[in-house]
């Protein structure tokens, strides 16, 4: 055993060398996981496609905030792609709803008077308004009183 330290002294190791291959592994092994990542990925997106996700729609998922955390956390795209639909429908729900303008069911300028206008006529004056009336209705106008 004693050999064997010796051999370790005589033969230091800096600890660039030290480093260097434990990064090489670290880096190594972040690349086959980014691989790994990327296939899932992959396969998500085909599987949402399948089942009927429009390109603009799949657009829109990869560029949301929520859907990056959630796939960066762990969650498979599936996953993600659901959560995103539900704060989607949250936020659907939770929009105030839009109204119309009102309609108004009275003129501006005012009410229309409750009088009977035929009551407050002169003989003359419901003579001739009488006339009129039927000169229009023989000429197939609708008269209205």
């Amino acid at each position: 055993m004693e050999e064997m330290m010796k051999e370790n002294v005589q033969a230091p190791l800096s600890a660039h060398e030290i480093t260097g291959e434990l990064m090489e592994d670290s880096i190594a092994q972040e690349a086959q996981e980014a691989q790994e990542l990327e296939a899932a990925i992959r396969e998500g997106i085909g599987m949402l496609f399948e089942d009927g996700w429009t390109g603009e729609e799949l657009m829109a998922l990869s560029q949301d905030e929520g859907v990056r955390g959630d796939v960066a956390q762990g969650k498979d795209l599936i996953r993600a792609a659901a959560a995103y639909l539900r704060r989607k429908m949250a936020m659907m729900t939770q929009a105030p709803r839009r109204r119309g303008v009102p309609v108004t069911r009275a003129s501006a300028a005012g009410q229309v008077a409750q009088t009977d206008q035929i009551d407050a006529m002169s003989d003359a004056q419901f003579d001739e308004f009488s006339k009129k009336a039927r000169a229009a209705a023989m000429m197939g106008k609708k008269v209205r009183m």
